[in-house]
């Protein structure tokens, strides 16, 4: 997009505006978990060269303690922090596409399941239900 002096001038307060929300966006990733948008062999490849676990949401879109886990535990920011810093983070839609494949592979049967996986793929600990901030610091810090 170019800017000239005219330009500028009619759109400076929209500029401004414009500025302010994607700086407030950017703090507000920090303050949640980063789940990457990458497939789960993708996830274990970025595993491997970073020599981290892979955690794994496993969810279903119609799951109420699944949004109840985005809406609360996830946008903690002692979790986000801990979880951001330590772990290669995917959420799979275990209802389609990959996620079938996924669930069937580490018998995901109720929702939300919580997996930390090994950078070989390797299960470490599953986690089934809506789980609180407390719970779930405790047991990430117990898989490193």
């Amino acid at each position: 997009m170019k800017f000239n002096c005219h330009t500028v001038g009619l759109t400076y307060g929209l500029f401004l505006l414009l500025c302010v929300t994607t700086s407030a966006q950017q703090t507000h990733r920090k303050n949640e978990i980063n789940f990457l948008d990458r497939s789960f062999s993708q996830a274990l490849t970025s595993a491997k060269g970073q020599h981290k676990v892979v955690f794994v949401d496993a969810y279903a879109v119609w799951c109420v303690p699944c949004k109840d886990l985005k809406l609360k535990t996830f946008k903690n920011s002692q979790v986000a922090s801990y979880f951001n810093n330590n772990f290669i983070n995917i959420s799979i839609d275990v209802e389609k596409g990959e996620g079938e494949k996924f669930a069937e592979l580490f018998d995901v049967s109720s929702y939300p399941t919580l997996l930390f996986i090994d950078e070989n793929g390797n299960l470490i600990k599953k986690a089934e239900g809506f789980i609180d901030v407390t719970s779930i610091l405790t047991l990430a810090k117990n898989i490193k």
